[in-house]
Order: structure tokens, then C-alpha cells, then sequence
């Protein structure tokens, strides 16, 4: 559990989509039993006072064996689509990525432009990213009112993305020609998390050579399988199966 303080950040965000109206369901996959004081603290915490009949926040702690170990990433893609009628919006993340009503927002607003520019025949061919960072704060201080100092060098950390020169190494325009003056994407897809509409996730699942409904292991070396060529399961499950030019070859967008 010491990703905890992250995942009450998460479900704080989630919880904000409720009380602006929407109807959300988050299932958490663990492999760990969670204690009874800590479900009741999130039960409490977590109650949806918009008053709307089509708002709702529940949250369901699935236990699964710890034998799927790296796999535990794999277990929300058949949830999704055995789900795929019940909601308009699927959201796969970590236990540190924070979602909020502004993301789903501009998510929508940036989805229905990219159809409004590219067609709606071309439309599942991309999907709206976003670049992933963490904070840099020092590891081994304890920040109180005598330490706060610390945190006066804190600043964003995009780890995967930074190479030099940034523009192109890290970030650079997408090659089509309709976009490429208004999206850029990363070189280094890995998000830990994506969102997708129930259109897209229903072209994805028979876009040729995609097949985005089954889990799958992530690539390995020919000679050694265990070890991965495109990122470790979790890269593979949260970006490198959507976004990986040998596989659904969606092209990663960010306004």
C-alpha cells in the first residue's frame, strides 16, 4: 500500500467527475486484501452529492491470485468489453495518474475534432494521449513545516520523455499532413493510462492486426523471450499494443 497516497489522488479525481454530473464506476484490480478500516475510509470519503439521478460513484476492489503477478495489468481489457454498452467512456490508468473532470473534458472536445478534421472513416486511426509526469520531490525527507524547504527545487519529471534536444527527440508534430499543425505526439508513447470512447474501443477490437479485446504478453527477444523489446507488460497493456507502429498502429495525438 505505498502507493496509497497516490491512489486516494486518483480516486479524488474520479470522484470530482461525479459531482459534476457524471455516473462513474471505478473497479480497482488488486492482488492484495485491502483492510476492512480502509474500505469503510474510501466508502465514507467517497459519497456523489450531486443530486442529478444520472450521476453515481461506486468503487469495487476486485482480489485476484498473485500468481498473475506483471499481469495484473491485463485484467481491466475483458472488463472493458464485456462493459462495452454500459458507458461512453473507458478510462485505463495506474495507481498515480490523476484523471479529472478537465481531462475528460478536453479528451471529448480534442476527439471530435480530430473526426470533425480527418472524417469519421478515419477516425479510430488516432487517439488523444497525453504526456506523463511525475514530481521529483527528494525521497528520503519526510516533508513537515522544518523540511518544507525541500520541495523549493520540485519540479515536473517527464522520465520517458527526455531526450535532447526535446523537439524532436521527445516530442514531435504527427506526421499527417491535416494534424501535424496542431498535435504534436511523444516518441516515447508509454502513458500508463489511456481513455477511449466506446466507438473507438469497438474499431480497435477489429481494426486488422489490432485486436485490442485480447490481452496479450508484450513482445520479446527472439532468443530470450523473457526479456521484453518494447517495455515491460504494463507499457505494453497501457500504450505500446495501441500505439506501436507493429501492432493497432494508432496514431498518438496531443493538442
Amino acid at each position: 500500500f505505498n502507493q496509497l497516497p497516490h491512489l486516494e489522488e486518483v480516486l479524488d479525481g474520479f470522484h470530482d467527475l461525479c459531482i459534476a454530473g457524471a455516473n462513474v464506476d471505478v473497479v480497482i484490480h488488486a492482488t492484495v486484501p485491502y483492510p476492512v478500516t480502509l474500505i469503510d475510509l474510501l466508502n465514507t470519503r467517497h459519497q456523489c452529492t450531486n443530486p442529478s439521478p444520472r450521476s453515481g460513484f461506486s468503487i469495487t476492489i476486485v482480489l485476484l491470485s498473485p500468481n498473475v503477478k506483471l499481469h495484473l495489468v491485463d485484467s481491466h481489457r475483458t472488463m472493458f468489453y464485456d462493459k462495452i454498452e454500459d458507458y461512453d467512456i473507458f478510462v485505463y490508468t495506474e495507481d498515480d495518474i490523476r484523471v479529472t473532470p478537465h481531462t475528460i473534458g478536453a479528451y471529448l472536445y480534442e476527439t471530435q475534432r480530430v473526426k470533425e478534421i480527418v472524417g469519421a472513416d478515419h477516425a479510430s486511426d488516432y487517439n488523444v494521449g497525453v504526456a506523463r509526469y511525475e514530481y521529483n520531490y527528494p525521497p528520503d525527507i519526510v516533508i513537515d513545516d522544518k523540511t518544507r524547504s525541500a520541495t523549493a527545487n520540485v519540479t515536473r519529471v517527464y522520465w520517458e520523455h527526455s531526450w535532447h534536444p526535446v523537439i524532436p527527440k521527445g516530442v514531435d508534430s504527427v506526421p499527417q499532413e491535416a494534424l501535424k499543425d496542431k498535435y504534436v505526439h511523444m516518441t516515447n508513447h508509454h502513458q500508463g493510462m489511456y481513455i477511449a470512447t466506446q466507438g473507438l474501443l469497438k474499431a480497435w477490437k477489429d481494426r486488422p492486426g489490432c485486436h485490442f479485446d485480447v490481452a496479450r504478453n508484450r513482445p520479446g527477444q527472439k532468443e530470450k523471450p523473457s526479456q521484453p523489446t518494447e517495455g515491460t507488460q504494463r507499457v505494453w497493456m497501457s500504450s505500446q499494443m495501441l500505439y506501436g507502429k507493429r501492432h493497432c498502429n494508432v496514431q498518438q495525438v496531443i493538442p
